[in-house]
């Protein structure tokens, strides 16, 4: 059977465990009680109705500037799964509706890649099922630092990534049993990537937020977006804990880091008041279009959806596009009652407020 390999420690995680680690994060992400849902923050902000907005619907266009390129939609599938059994069905799948729609679609963790160049073979047959499909790569930054940028390169071509996502989790780390809490040197390895690779470099949370000290860190590192991805969605730290096992030291610890983080909404704004240069990408609890429009108004390039698309994506093909579907009009719909037929439109137009008590 063959290993994972661990760089920083030489440890060897069986394929095997690797595989029900994956299938695990899948099943137990539907989990209600892994979700921080209304931790967002996003209902402190409400959009302010427009009675006459001097606009048909039909007008209305929710095309979007980013990485450089106009883009169909400003949304994004975020990362989910990779490197087990039903993953590539699951991302062919993904990536078919993400391709006819113009999402950006981040894949799941390629770190099998890095020591089993079978595993690539995933992205080959999703590639064959969606070749226009714009895919963004992904790698720990615990996985970076012991990394050389050569090898990320091939992960970029053996997706054809538009970018590479770059996550960081220590939480998830920390408290997962099999975890790889090595962050050491995480800074200069993120600087060096930016500075050599190919294509655009995102730096991803994982459900915990940015502070203004990291963000002001990431701004000097030069990397092109940050995707905030805040508390308010499926919260890694929970899942972890579950996965340990009843009345394990990481079980009682998890409890008590069962809300940790800094919420969607406030590492948004953290990230706007540090004044990057890197475009700023909203994710963690993002569950309606409506919700979508508050981030774009904010200020937000992109926003991802990654629970309520995994959900639907398991449940049929027709689901995971009736709800793609739905984020789209409602999108449509917040712009047309804002006045706004355009996303540019939506951001300088200053059409939200914090909502009154």
């Amino acid at each position: 059977m063959s290993d994972i390999n661990n760089t920083h420690t030489g440890h060897h995680e069986k394929l095997e465990l690797f595989t029900q680690r994956k299938q695990d994060h899948i099943r137990l992400s539907l989990d209600d009680s892994h979700q921080t849902q209304g931790q967002s923050e996003i209902d402190k902000v409400e959009l302010i109705h427009e009675a006459l907005p001097e606009i048909n619907f039909e007008e209305i266009h929710i095309s979007q500037q980013r990485l450089g390129d106009e883009g169909k939609t400003p949304f994004l599938i975020s990362s989910m799964t990779a490197g087990h059994n039903d993953s590539s069905r699951l991302n062919a799948l993904l990536a078919k509706a993400a391709s006819e729609k113009g999402w950006l679609m981040g894949v799941g963790s390629q770190r099998r890649e890095l020591g089993d160049e079978k595993a690539a073979e995933e992205w080959r047959r999703v590639r064959a099922q969606a070749p226009q499909a714009e895919l963004l790569g992904n790698i720990g930054i615990s996985q970076l630092i012991y990394t050389s940028v050569d090898k990320i390169e091939k992960l970029v071509d053996s997706l054809e990534a538009k970018a590479m996502i770059v996550h960081t989790n220590p939480l998830q780390e920390a408290l997962q049993v099999e975890g790889t809490p090595y962050f050491k040197g995480g800074l200069k390895a993120l600087e060096q990537l930016v500075k050599q690779l190919s294509v655009p470099v995102i730096l991803k949370e994982t459900g915990c937020g940015f502070s203004q000290r990291t963000l002001k860190q990431v701004r000097e590192a030069g990397v092109d977006v940050v995707d905030v991805s805040g508390l308010g969605g499926t919260h890694w730290g929970r899942i972890e804990a579950s996965r340990a096992g009843q009345d394990s030291l990481q079980e009682r610890a998890g409890a008590n880091f069962a809300n940790w983080g800094i919420s969607t909404l406030q590492s948004l704004i953290n990230a706007k008041e540090v004044k990057g240069e890197f475009e700023i990408w909203a994710s963690g609890g993002v569950r309606t279009g409506i919700d979508a429009a508050k981030y774009l108004a904010m200020g937000a390039k992109v926003v991802g959806f990654a629970q309520p698309i995994i959900k639907a994506a398991m449940e049929s093909e027709e689901a995971l596009n009736q709800f793609m579907e739905q984020v789209e009009y409602e999108l449509k719909i917040a712009m047309f009652c804002t006045g706004c037929v355009s996303l540019q439109n939506l951001y300088q137009k200053g059409v939200w407020t914090w909502k009154q008590h």
